[in-house]
C-alpha cells in the first residue's frame, strides 16, 4: 500500500471485489524490476449508512477473502508470466 505522500496519489493497476472484500493490485519497482502486490479491505456500511473500511474479517467474510486471495494470486501470476515471456522475446515488443 502507498506509504509516502508522493505514492498516495498512485492508483492500483487492477481492482475487483468478492462479496464485501475489495482487492487492489499494485505495481511496484524493486532492484530486480517490477513486481505486484495485493491489498485486501472489508467494505461495509455502518449504522449511519456511511461506508467504512476494515481489515478484520468475520467467519462469513473469510470465504470471500479466500476466494479473493486465489483470484489475486491468479492475476498476479498471469501478469508475471506475460511479463516474463515479453522479456524473453524482445522482438515481439518491437512495433
Amino acid at each position: 500500500m502507498p506509504q509516502d505522500s508522493t505514492e498516495e496519489t498512485r492508483k492500483p493497476v487492477d481492482k475487483f471485489t468478492d462479496g464485501r472484500v475489495h482487492v487492489s493490485i499494485w505495481e511496484n519497482s524493486g532492484v530486480k524490476g517490477a513486481f505486484r502486490t495485493a491489498t485486501f479491505q472489508l467494505r461495509y456500511k455502518d449504522q449511519h449508512d456511511e461506508w467504512q473500511t476494515g481489515h478484520s474479517f468475520g467467519s462469513s467474510d473469510l470465504k470471500h477473502l479466500e476466494s479473493a486471495g486465489r483470484e489475486a494470486h491468479k492475476r498476479i501470476e498471469n501478469w508475471h508470466q506475460a511479463n516474463k515471456a515479453k522479456n524473453q522475446n524482445p522482438r515481439s515488443n518491437a512495433a
